[in-house]
């Protein structure tokens, strides 16, 4: 069929207008599609940016609680135990690298803390050896010069002065002594090979209040301790009583008595004081036992030195201390052990023990017993020689213990005032043993 000329344009028109709104509807539909994954990558990009921001938000919120709280609660922590340090404040970063670096900071700055510690504590304890040495060996001269004294002066009454002054030195010098220990000194003092009663008794004269301060023995040999461990032993036994003395009421006194034991010896100290507390007494045990040290900042104010003291020498020299509690009398019980190989025995005839020194008794006493060191069934009295003073001393000397120092003072005046004979004796007897 033969289209006219006007119909041809109009089917043509037609198509065009067909064909052209398929391409824009096409076209409209792509752009649509394009519009809506730009939107959509928009939303993203806007929870993304949201996600990012509020991340580092935590992180700097994070960052700021490491600064401000978890280091300072670390450094803490490392001279308190019981501060405890903080976790993670933003509970999103468990787990991540975040805690990880977190983690690796703190660790750091606490090896470095410690590290500084260390490095400042070593120079205080080379500060306070040198000072120790120094008046450590005034204070032995001074006690040389007062011996002197006590043996070129007879008067009575200077010798009851001279017999004080030098109990106030020897006060001073267990006090530098146990310092310069603490800091890593040697004792500081040679001696040689003493009775385990002489040791004693020569660690009580060192102690304010010696006098409530009660020495018996039970020993049935006479055991000695070996010279290398003489002095430690002396530095233990005092400290040991003076936190005896120090915690008990003025009116009741501090028991002390030497045992055999199954490998060895030991010396046992009652007292009625106070007591402590079950943290207290564990603590003290970390410490006695010789594998806990302290540095000079966490002995306290008041530095408190005298159980860390103990330990560094129980840690060179091989000897145990325990502290027990409740003690018979309520307080606390403290135990030197000795090991056979810092003890030795000696020829009474030849190295008697000093007149100071306490006199074996026959019936143990129940506190003795509850201490389970094993005794023998007699107990004969030890013989010791005696120097004969010139006139009768004012106060005798009690068979079942050592003499107080009053009656010892008594004695030691009695002995300046007596022949040459009598002086020979006292200064034998006293070089013979380790009251100083």
């Amino acid at each position: 069929m033969k289209l006219e000329p006007e119909a041809l344009l109009v089917v043509v028109v037609t198509m065009s207008l067909v064909i052209a709104g398929l391409l824009a509807a096409r076209f409209l539909l792509r752009n649509r599609r394009l519009l809506t994954a730009l939107r959509t990558e928009r939303d993203a990009a806007v929870q993304e940016a949201t996600r990012v921001n509020a991340r580092h938000e935590a992180l700097h919120e994070e960052t700021r609680h490491l600064v401000f709280n978890r280091l300072p609660a670390m450094a803490a922590h490392l001279s308190h135990q019981h501060v405890p340090v903080p976790e993670l404040a933003q509970l999103v970063f468990a787990g991540t690298e975040v805690e990880e670096a977190h983690t690796a900071a703190l660790k750091q700055v606490a090896q470095a803390v410690v590290a500084e510690r260390h490095r400042v504590d070593e120079a205080a304890q080379a500060v306070m050896r040198g000072a120790t040495t120094v008046i450590q060996a005034l204070s032995y001269q001074m006690q040389s010069k007062i011996d002197a004294m006590q043996h070129r002066y007879e008067d009575p009454e200077m010798a009851r002065d001279l017999f004080e002054l030098d109990q106030l030195n020897e006060q001073n010098l267990r006090r530098i002594q146990a310092t310069g220990v603490l800091c890593g000194a040697w004792p500081g003092l040679t001696r040689s090979d003493s009775h385990l009663g002489d040791v004693v008794v020569g660690a009580q004269s060192r102690v304010r209040g010696y006098q409530r301060v009660q020495v018996t023995s039970r020993l049935t040999s006479p055991v000695a301790v070996v010279a290398r461990a003489v002095e430690p032993i002396a530095i233990t036994v005092a400290e040991l009583l003076a936190n005896a003395v120090h915690h008990s009421h003025g009116t009741l006194f501090v028991d002390v008595s030497l045992h055999h034991a199954e490998s060895g010896a030991c010396v046992v100290i009652d007292d009625a004081g106070v007591g402590m507390h079950q943290d207290e007494v564990e603590f003290a045990a970390r410490l006695l036992s010789g594998g806990y040290s302290l540095l000079l900042t966490e002995l306290g104010d008041p530095p408190r030195a005298g159980f860390a003291t103990i330990g560094r020498l129980v840690r060179q020299y091989g000897f145990t201390v325990s502290i027990d509690k409740p003690a018979p009398y309520g307080g606390v019980r403290a135990v030197v052990f000795i090991p056979d190989d810092l003890l030795t025995l000696l020829d009474e005839q030849t190295q008697p023990m000093s007149a100071m020194a306490p006199v074996s008794r026959q019936t143990p006493p129940p506190s003795a017993v509850e201490s389970g060191a094993p005794l023998p069934d007699a107990l004969p009295q030890r013989r010791r020689r005696s120097p004969q003073p010139a006139h009768k001393a004012q106060s005798p000397v009690r068979a079942d213990q050592a003499p107080t120092p009053e009656e010892a003072q008594a004695t030691w005046s009695a002995f300046q005032a007596g022949t040459a004979s009598g002086r020979v004796a006292a200064c034998t007897d006293h070089h013979e043993g380790n009251a100083r």
